[in-house]
């Protein structure tokens, strides 16, 4: 593993070098170029630009070159611009009030009069409202004004990607206990959309899921959602990507308080409770941001406290009744922005996100009564220094420093640790599972842009190392203090049960603690080419190699261009086509750790066994001379070395000798066309296509059993007699491993009508018709196939994601004394769901085998559900 990082650092040191050679804005700043004409068209060289924010005070000048160009790298979002140019013998020119979008360049065609005559005009591109017209980029963006009138689902940051069309709820495939929305774009999977956080990443390498730490709504500057990230400069990731850009300080002293509130008794009951369930919500969220050296040093703090009470019913006739699980979430975020000089300015900023849930998931609920009870507890925080060095005006440098902790990650800790009891189709009672995570992230990145001429060129590279584990796996496994099963029919409380009421006894032994050290290390050249006036191409490479896989060949391609046709309107077409390697988590070392021939593993004995307890307390130790029945283990591929001493690797089915990183090539055509003035309308198609998708397979499977009619069954000591590794008595029965065996198709057609944020009206209409085919569900935990011999295109079927139709209407207009009334509505199709049997049919050892109809088994994700309406709608009065 050392040696591994160490390669990788050498490449990104001897990378580096090749920096200055490169010439462009970063995801988090912007460029303003253009060109100087007079009224002939001729250029003007050695006008004098200035460019000045005048929030923040920060000013640049330059001069336009031989060729009447000029531009300016690596600025700010926040606040607006002003614009000047003035050479002797011609009327100054002053374009005042623009602002910046992120990632992009606004482009001006400023044509100077005659001193004498008037008539100067220019024309702009590319501003915050426009038609984009130098980039490909399929990007939904939220600015600043439009995200402060949005109502948000608890205005979390993590659902507002989801007014996007293309962005669907992972929701039934991911974890629930998280306080975030989680969610797939285009056709990829929960874990394969990356995030960035004012040019850092915001990923969190052992899980993958979701944001590391979550930042406060009211922090936000600019959110985008980019559904072709083809761009060189991101990576880890199917496609997808959410680019978010905090807010600084600026010369006034401004500050906003939020408080929402959702009382209980308004939801509708669930069933079998005869009213409300007591669910309730209380939020306090503000910011204030001001100067502390006024034009030089400005501060933003920002914070946000959730208290959300959710019930669970309880249906078990031993206990029934309402469990309320507390849920709180403490967010806050701090940022400084300094100007050091003229060429040189830092920026720090530091925020934290503390949650804790006292019954995630609603695990309290159904059967499972108080006494299981487990707190979920979560304590991120990320601290990030940069440094931009302006080198000149269109040469600019960005280096980045940033810690990433989180103490714990994940944490599920019982609330009263105790053995446990289970009531088949009763009750259970008590918990003793627990985990314990944690991960440290150390990043550091470097940008060099360069614009000059015709060409925006931008460099850079970045290295992730990440320190992570601990004891447990997420949600927690292992009964280490035993599990007894009660007899069928006895419902006495178990403070009056003996070890006569038992039929069976359970309990885990071994090391559950593991530790992965892994670097993901990225490099990136990427040139926006103006081929023409109205031609711009975008030529990028990208290199990733992540330490947790064994794959060293990631190299990524990335081609788009943007024609902007001669027409009266802006209308721009756009394509572009790039390969991306999405990262694998390294919290898959849990499995293989603590589940593996040397991890964790589980006693079971009946009365008159050897090893069954005497009494209703868990064994101090594996009782002595006892066997361990044929046990399931998970293991790594690529280790046929070490997992020889166990078991002969070369019966098995197969083993793969590599754990390679999931590759999507995506493709996209389409247009974007301003109908009538701030009215825009965009249509493009996406394609994807995903190998080496991991999926669990059973190498050890047993042969394959073919059913044709309903009610088929093989036994499982019949299943096991046909394994490659016939299941002995302390050996091995399925051995599973995470393979790349996975193939995943998508289709969509994305259209987005916008009316642009003007003072009184604000409306955006998203629609996206698509389809997703796969041969295994991205990301899905704990999924089992059909038949482990069922790999490849026998599985291939529609996701269990797909909607094949998806429209969100998102708008409000302000009304007279400042009221606003507006809405987001979500129209969606029916999910598909898989249809089981519920019982192992084919004696594998799976639960998930599906019925046989019309003398076949039916297809993955054979069911279908119903269409989803989601309306919400809100009136305000702003007081200020």
């Amino acid at each position: 593993m050392r040696l591994q990082i160490l390669r990788c650092l050498l490449i990104v040191v001897l990378l580096v070098g090749l920096a200055p050679f490169t010439r462009a804005q970063t995801r988090d700043s912007a460029t303003v170029r253009g060109r100087v004409l007079d009224p002939s068209g001729a250029v003007i060289p050695q006008a004098h630009i200035t460019l000045t924010n005048l929030s923040t005070g920060l000013e640049r000048e330059t001069e336009s070159g031989g060729d009447g160009r000029f531009s300016f790298g690596g600025l700010p979002l926040t606040g607006n611009y002003r614009l000047t140019a003035a050479k002797s013998g011609f009327q100054p020119f002053e374009r005042s009030g623009f602002e910046l979008r992120a990632g992009e360049a606004a482009s001006f065609e400023i044509v100077l009069a005659i001193s004498a005559l008037h008539g100067g005009s220019v024309t702009v591109h590319g501003t915050a409202g426009g038609v984009q017209t130098d980039s490909p980029s399929l990007q939904s963006r939220l600015d600043l004004p439009t995200i402060n009138e949005i109502p948000v689902l608890a205005r979390n940051v993590t659902a507002l990607p989801l007014l996007d069309s293309a962005v669907r709820s992972a929701r039934g495939t991911g974890d629930l206990f998280l306080n975030n929305s989680l969610f797939v774009i285009n056709g990829g999977g929960r874990r394969q959309t990356t995030y960035s956080i004012d040019d850092a990443s915001g990923d969190d390498s052992w899980g993958l899921q979701t944001i590391f730490t979550n930042v406060p709504l009211s922090a936000i500057q600019e959110l985008g959602v980019l559904t072709n990230a083809f761009s060189a400069e991101y990576g880890w990731t199917s496609g997808g990507a959410v680019n978010l850009v905090t807010k600084s300080g600026t010369n006034r002293l401004h500050g906003e308080l939020i408080a929402l509130g959702r009382p209980e008794g308004i939801e509708a009951a669930p069933p079998l409770a005869k009213s409300g369930i007591g669910d309730s919500l209380g939020q306090l969220s503000g910011a204030v941001s001001g100067p502390i050296v006024r034009d030089r040093t400005q501060f933003l703090l920002s914070g946000e406290y959730d208290r959300d009470d959710r019930g669970s019913v309880i249906t078990s006739p031993l206990a029934p009744g309402v469990y309320t699980g507390k849920v709180r979430q403490s967010l806050l975020l701090a940022r400084v922005d300094h100007r050091i000089n003229e060429r040189n300015a830092l920026s720090l900023r530091a925020n934290f996100d503390r949650l804790s849930d006292s019954n995630p998931a609603d695990a309290v609920g159904g059967l499972n009564l108080r006494s299981t009870d487990r707190v979920f507890k979560r304590k991120t925080y990320a601290i990030e220094l940069s440094e931009t060095a302006t080198l000149s005006a269109s040469l600019v440098n960005e280096a980045r420093l940033q810690f990433q902790l989180g103490s714990p990650i994940t944490l599920f800790n019982p609330v009263s640790p105790s053995t446990q009891f289970v009531y088949p189709g009763v009750a259970t009672v008590g918990d003793s599972r627990l985990a314990d995570l944690g991960n440290h992230q150390y990043q550091w990145a470097d940008t060099l842009n360069w614009v000059r001429g015709r060409h925006s060129l931008k460099a850079g590279a970045e290295v992730v190392y990440s320190s992570s584990g601990g004891f447990g796996r997420e949600f927690g496994g292992g009964f280490v203090l035993g599990q007894f099963r009660v007899k069928p029919g006895i419902t006495l409380p178990v403070s009056e049960l003996t070890i006569d009421d038992v039929s069976q006894f359970t309990q885990s032994f071994g090391n559950a603690s593991y530790n992965v050290r892994e670097a993901l290390v990225d490099f990136f050249v990427q040139d926006n080419f103006a081929a023409t006036p109205r031609l711009n191409l975008d030529l990028g490479l990208r290199y990733e190699r992540e330490t947790f896989t064994d794959a060293a060949r990631n190299f990524s391609p990335r081609l788009g261009f943007a024609y902007r046709l001669p027409l009266a309107q802006p209308t721009v077409l756009r394509g572009s086509y790039g390969t991306f390697y999405s990262a694998v988590p390294s919290n898959l070392a849990a499995d293989y750790s603590i589940f593996g021939p040397q991890g964790i593993f589980t006693f079971t004995a009946a009365p008159g066994q050897l090893g069954f307890p005497t009494s209703l307390a868990p064994l101090p130790d594996f009782p002595a001379g006892a066997q361990l029945p044929p046990r399931d283990i998970t293991v790594r591929v690529g280790r046929r070395d070490y997992l020889n001493q166990f078991f002969e690797v070369s019966k098995l089915r197969f083993y793969p000798d590599a754990l390679l990183n999931p590759m999507t090539q995506q493709w996209s055509f389409g247009f974007e066309r301003e109908l009538a003035p701030n009215w825009i309308l965009s249509v493009d198609y996406v394609g994807q296509r995903t190998t080496n998708l991991l999926r669990p397979a059973d190498l050890n499977a047993p042969a394959p059993f073919i059913r044709t009619a309903p009610g088929q069954v093989r036994s499982s000591s019949a299943a096991d007699a046909t394994r490659p590794i016939v299941p002995v008595a302390n050996g091995y029965r399925r051995i599973v491993a995470m393979v790349n065996q996975g193939d995943a198709w998508y289709d969509g057609l994305q259209t987005d009508l916008n009316k642009r944020f003007s003072q009184h009206l604000f409306m955006r209409l998203s629609y996206t018709w698509s389809h997703t085919l796969n041969t295994v569900e991205p990301d899905v935990p704990q999924q089992d196939p059909n038949d482990s011999n069922f790999l490849g295109a026998a599985e291939k079927a529609t996701s269990l994601l797909d909607q094949r139709h998806r429209a969100v209407l998102t708008g409000w207009y302000q009304f007279p004394w400042q009221m606003t009334f507006g809405s987001t509505t979500t129209l969606a199709s029916g999910r598909r769901f898989n249809v089981a049997t519920g019982v192992d049919n084919n004696g594998d050892g799976s639960n998930s085998d599906r019925p046989v109809e019309n003398g076949a088994v039916v297809s993955r994700n054979f069911g279908h559900g119903t269409p989803i309406y989601d309306v919400a709608i809100f009136l305000e009065k702003n007081l200020q």
